[in-house]
């Protein structure tokens, strides 16, 4: 999906809201006066935040509204809040294998720095497979064990006769299913000791966490063996979990309450399943994903590919595998920056 303009203010359908018509208006101001397509890109970011993510939280939407009008006058400080966006809520949910990115410059850097660490006092280390195994089971039983998107059949309902083959058959040829997690467990890998790189990865993980809390959520339902809890967690056959974990499938919620509609980065390929209802055989022992967590990722998805991020990320991926030698004119150096930039969006060894 390649990248699209900002809609005009009268189409963005923001005169309810003063202050969000507002910061809206600047962020179609910065859209006309960048000159490189990626400071576009972050001007979109910025402006398709305020259109996406108040679904999700009010809280969220006066967050970005208030840090917006916070730097309106300065340009620079305009494209480096979209940035942050781009490093602390795209790609983290966005399925990556990069390094960690360095720290940028926040235009409310004092009073994000003071919530960062803050949340970098109290963040754990996620723990090792039995809790991912524990977990995979209980998403399992709660979803009855089906993907969430297709409904076909785990192999194991048929393995454990705890599905009959009939009921199995008419649902598709059964699959292998993962663990699929909202928010990446990742975020919690490899920040427990001292070496540079978990200081690094503790570092980055605490700015996703900060801005995560400044958008309204409360982050310590997640924090380190609860990355693992049912509220995160979905039952998905392997190409499908692939495509979440890419923003190329989002849940939208509907009316009802746990009832969500499944989207596609490609309208024309549809999902067995148009929608999904979330339930759950006990609903205290075996919660329903969070809808706050799937309002984030469903806001992060259509953000990064409507502003050209996701297409952005996925070029600079391709052309770090390929790139075997550094170009000597500095051609290269984006794509170098941008490998150094993502060390902490991939899973790395955890310390016994």
């Amino acid at each position: 999906m390649p990248p699209a303009r900002l809609p005009s203010a009268k189409d963005a359908k923001l005169e309810h809201d003063p202050s969000a018509l507002s910061a809206y208006d600047v962020c179609l101001a910065l859209e006309d006066k960048s000159s490189t397509e990626e400071n576009r890109m972050h001007a979109r970011i910025l402006g398709y935040l305020i259109l996406h993510a108040a679904s999700g939280s009010t809280t969220a939407l006066a967050e970005i509204v208030r840090a917006i009008h916070s730097c309106s006058q300065d340009d620079q400080n305009l494209l480096n809040l979209g940035k942050c966006f781009r490093l602390w809520f795209i790609l983290p949910f966005k399925k990556a294998k990069g390094r960690t990115p360095a720290p940028s410059d926040h235009p409310s850097r004092l009073s994000f720095d003071r919530l960062k660490e803050d949340l970098k006092a109290t963040i754990t280390e996620a723990p090792k497979d039995i809790d991912h195994r524990q977990a995979k089971a209980q998403a399992l039983i709660r979803d009855r064990y089906q993907c969430v998107a297709t409904g076909r059949y785990d192999l194991i309902a048929h393995k454990e006769s705890i599905v009959d083959v009939e009921t199995i058959a008419a649902a598709g040829t059964p699959v292998h299913t993962e663990l699929a997690h909202i928010l990446p467990e990742s975020t919690y890998f490899g920040i427990s000791n001292t070496r540079g790189s978990s200081l690094e990865m503790k570092d980055y993980s605490a700015s996703v966490l900060a801005v995560m809390q400044r958008f309204g959520y409360d982050v310590e339902k997640v924090n380190g063996a609860k990355v693992h809890s049912l509220y995160n967690v979905m039952t998905m056959q392997k190409d499908v979990h692939d495509w979440f974990d890419r923003l190329e499938m989002w849940f939208e919620s509907t009316e009802v309450v746990n009832r969500y509609r499944i989207r596609t980065l490609w309208p024309e390929f549809k999902t067995p399943r148009a929608e999904v209802m979330f339930t759950s055989p006990n609903s205290v022992i075996y919660p329903v994903p969070s809808p706050q967590l799937l309002a984030l990722h469903a806001a992060c998805a259509k953000v990064a590919h409507l502003s050209g991020a996701g297409e952005y990320i996925d070029k600079f991926d391709c052309d770090t595998d390929n790139l075997s030698v550094l170009a000597t004119d500095g051609s290269s150096w984006a794509i170098l920056t941008h490998a150094l930039w993502k060390s902490t969006t991939s899973p790395v060894g955890i310390e016994a």
